[in-house]
């Protein structure tokens, strides 16, 4: 194997050995104002996106499922799970980070940090939703403000560019040019799957269905309006009197400037004793409301028309399904493995297995957003991950409902085989395929013995003659 170029001024101005070690992390990001490329029209979509999914608990749910999938069991060598990914985590636990991301859809970024001798040594998970791309240039920058709206140039953290054709030397180069300057963040490789008019950034498909998402997080603030503000009197009590009124306060002093149309009033004794009464009746500790009425006359109490909700709020239930089942589907998780068991939101049994099946086609592309660049830079190690059984998130209710052959399709399995038909099963099966005139006649053609075998039985045997004496 022939000799890589080691520079020699990474040995005498660093003292580190080139092939073995990683320069130290900076201490603080200089500051170095870049310009970027925007992420979204106003450099806010990623903290819109998940503003989004975080207000809707509908959307959250999806993502913390399509998460656990794409992580599945953690990595199923052992080996690989166990091992260093960074001084902080081992790759099951780089996995277990990575994994939120690459089910937000917006992207997984992952730092990798090369020796002085341009050989990967550590990989960590940077946050997406706080990266912007160098504006024409291959960097990138990292700002925890942007989480804010902001972008201060002293909170700048600057990774390199990622370049997968780079050589060994090359990469050995801008390590060591970094480490001089105290920069050194590591290299950034921005995983994502890029579409048209989508190739700086990674933008999820739900996002353009972000109305239902809204409109989900939406009918839970209306819920919780309509439990906090809205008119539920358990009864309405009507007295009819003047004793009831509220009464001038005999005792009030005018003070400066006051006169007797300032004087107070107070609630009458009768009143008092009503509503002691009420208490008193209703329990202390109860939570039913008692309207209370009050009118001189008969005649003059007023009049409370209650409206029926009964329609309304069956209208909005039938509305918050219909808006569940949008999410759901905008998000590709499957209702079924969200603990849901309304036969109305689940479809049909083979409904549920395409359904799961589709969820397969959102799960491994992600998952492969994170596992690709770690083979690339570790291809010794097997990053195949070890997956979740969908079957241990459907309801037993649902499961029972379900053949096995159903059961066995949500895993991946084939039927079961099913065994062959004998002759004699062959021949009954084509019989009753037939008319009775037609079968009859059929029948009339065989012989006893090919009677008595189509329906299993064995012919009588002979009587054995006797011995002569």
């Amino acid at each position: 194997m022939a000799n890589r170029r080691r520079p020699t001024v990474s040995l005498v101005r660093t003292g580190y050995k080139p092939a073995a070690t990683a320069p130290a992390l900076p201490s603080e990001g200089k500051g170095e104002p870049i310009k970027i490329e925007p992420w979204g029209p106003t450099n806010q979509q990623p903290q819109e996106i998940v503003r989004i999914v975080y207000d809707s608990g509908t959307a959250e749910m999806c993502l913390t499922r399509l998460a656990q999938f794409i992580g599945g069991k953690g990595f199923a060598s052992e080996a690989t799970a166990k091992a260093k990914a960074n001084p902080q985590q081992t790759f099951n636990q780089l996995l277990a980070e990575a994994k939120h991301y690459a089910a937000m859809g917006i992207g997984v970024s992952l730092a990798v940090r090369y020796t002085f001798g341009g050989e990967p040594a550590e990989v960590y998970v940077v946050e997406t939703d706080v990266l912007r791309r160098e504006k024409n240039g291959p960097r990138w920058v990292h700002n925890y403000q942007l989480a804010k709206g902001k972008m201060p140039a002293g909170d700048n953290r600057v990774y390199l560019g990622y370049d997968p054709v780079a050589s060994a030397d090359d990469i050995a180069e801008e390590v060591l040019a970094a480490a001089l300057r105290d920069e050194y963040w590591g290299h950034l490789y921005y995983s994502f799957e890029k579409r048209v008019a989508r190739n700086q950034y990674a933008v999820p498909g739900y996002y353009a269905a972000k109305e239902d998402l809204e409109s989900d997080a939406e009918l839970s603030r209306y819920d919780r309006k309509t439990l906090k503000n809205g008119f539920f009197p358990d009864s309405i009590l009507k007295v009819v009197g003047s004793k009831y009124n509220d009464e001038p306060d005999p005792d009030w002093v005018p003070g400066e400037g006051q006169t007797d149309e300032h004087r107070p009033y107070i609630t009458s004794p009768d009143m008092d004793a009503l509503r002691t009464t009420v208490k008193d009746l209703k329990g202390s500790s109860t939570e039913a409301s008692v309207m209370i009425l009050v009118a001189d006359k008969a005649e003059e109490m007023p009049e409370i028309d209650m409206i029926d909700k009964g329609p309304n709020s069956k209208g909005l239930t039938d509305m918050t399904a219909r808006i569940e089942g949008k999410v759901y589907r905008r998000m590709g998780v499957p209702p079924v493995l969200c603990g849901v068991a309304e036969p109305g939101v689940l479809g049909s049994n083979q409904q549920i297995v395409n359904s799961i099946k589709l969820f397969g086609l959102v799960v491994e592309p992600a998952r492969a957003l994170i596992t690709e660049p770690l083979q690339q830079w570790f291809p010794h190690l097997d990053f195949t991950v070890a997956p979740l059984d969908p079957v241990d998130y459907i309801d037993p209710a649902v499961l029972a409902k379900m053949t096995d052959d159903e059961i066995r399709a949500i895993r991946g399995l084939p039927p079961i085989e099913k065994p062959q038909d004998t002759e004699s099963e062959k021949l009954l099966k084509a019989l009753n395929s037939l008319s009775p005139i037609i079968a009859t006649k059929v029948l009339d053609r065989m012989s006893d013995e090919q009677i008595l075998g189509l329906v299993g039985l064995e012919p009588s045997a002979k009587p054995k003659p006797k011995p002569n004496a």
